[in-house]
Order: C-alpha cells, then structure tokens, then sequence
C-alpha cells in the first residue's frame, strides 16, 4: 500500500509538473524597447507606428523571420502586446530593439497576425494605398496644401481609430521635403510616410497630415 502511495505521488507530481512547464512555455514574457523602432500589423508588412525607448512589449510565442522588398535583408520579429503613449496593441515588432525579459506574463494577443491585405486595408486604411510593394511613393511636404494645418510629423496616430489620434511628435517636417507616402488612415486625415533622410534618433516612418501631401501613384 505504502509503495502504490508513493507511485501516485510521483505521478501527481509529475503531472502538475508538466502543467507549470506549460503554463511557463505559453506565457507571455515581458519587454522593454530599447529604442525606437517600427511596428507592424504583420510580419514584414505594412508599418502601423513606432515604438520607443521605455515602452512595455509583453511578447508571445516565437520569433518569426520574415524579408522581402522592402526589407531584403530580413529581421526576426516577435508577436505580443505593445503598448505605451499612442499606442495599445497586438502587433509585431524588431526582436533586437528589446531588452531582457523582467516578467512573466499572461498572454493577451490571440493567434499571431500574418499578413492579410484585405483585412489590412479594411482595418487600418479608408482604401487609398500607393502601388508600390514594399516601400512608399514620391511626394513632397507642401504648407500650402489644402487642409494643411499641421506641420508636424508623429511617430504615431492609431490608424485604425476614428478619428485617429496624433502623438509622439517627430518635429516640423520641412516645406519641399520629399516623402515616400504608403497610405491614408482610416479617418482619411493622415498619411504614412517614409522619410528618406529622417532626423537622428527619429523613425523614419511617421504620419503627415493628409492636407499636406499629393498621392501620386495609388489604388
């Protein structure tokens, strides 16, 4: 009898064991971004934001390598929710611009994103995108644009809000300065941009305000 004790004790055991393995695996570990960095809906997709320093990533899952035309070189990108100033989120970010883990978490981003066009353009755009694969269109900051009232960049908007809501200010973008545009917010009054030759320390994909740039080049 006492042998049978014993067995059914290490077997318990063992199997609440394997539950804390588990719950461990499955869990989603807490991050720190260590600089700023893009944030996108999906692996090597569209740029949905920016990440700073500081920021809180509580990721999920392993990371998944993805390249293409605008980014040939590849990177591994980690799944989970974002959150910080502008921004509270599942989405995908650089897996080198975290730092360490600091905590365990519980997960609270469901089965990671992969890229669905569709379901992109429909969330986070009013279905005006430029041609292109992979990067932005030619335009140029124009002050005397109509509806051109702001003359800032922000590394952040929520695109997918109505109205969307500007934040993490990257400056004045200058008149006459050339800036590839890659679609419209949902709300219709900002556009994603990439700047070729963005200040130090900066993204170099920010949101101008709609009034301000010519879409040239779009669907």
């Amino acid at each position: 009898m006492e042998i049978r004790v014993l067995k059914t004790v290490g077997i318990v055991t063992a199997l609440l064991a394997g539950v804390a393995i588990t719950q461990a695996a499955s869990a989603a570990g807490r991050h720190h971004v260590t600089s700023v960095t893009t944030i996108s809906y999906a692996p090597n997709s569209y740029v949905i934001g920016n990440a700073y320093r500081g920021w809180t990533d509580d990721m999920q899952g392993a990371a998944q390598f993805s390249s293409g035309p605008g980014n040939p070189k590849g990177t591994y990108y980690r799944w989970g929710f974002l959150y910080g100033e502008g921004f509270d989120r599942c989405a995908w970010i650089d897996e080198g611009e975290v730092g360490e883990r600091v905590a365990v978490e519980a997960d609270r981003c469901g089965a990671p994103q992969e890229i669905d066009t569709g379901m992109f353009l429909a969330t986070y755009t009013n279905g005006t995108h430029n041609a292109l694969a992979g990067d932005g269109s030619p335009t140029h900051m124009n002050y005397a644009g109509s509806g051109c009232t702001d003359r800032f960049g922000y590394g952040n908007v929520a695109p997918w809000k109505v109205p969307a809501i500007p934040a993490n200010s990257v400056g004045r973008v200058p008149n006459g300065k050339e800036l590839l545009w890659r679609y419209v917010s949902r709300d219709g009054k900002w556009v994603m941009v990439r700047d070729p030759a963005p200040a130090a320390g900066g993204p170099n994909w920010y949101f101008v305000q709609r009034g301000c740039l010519g879409l040239e080049n779009r669907k």
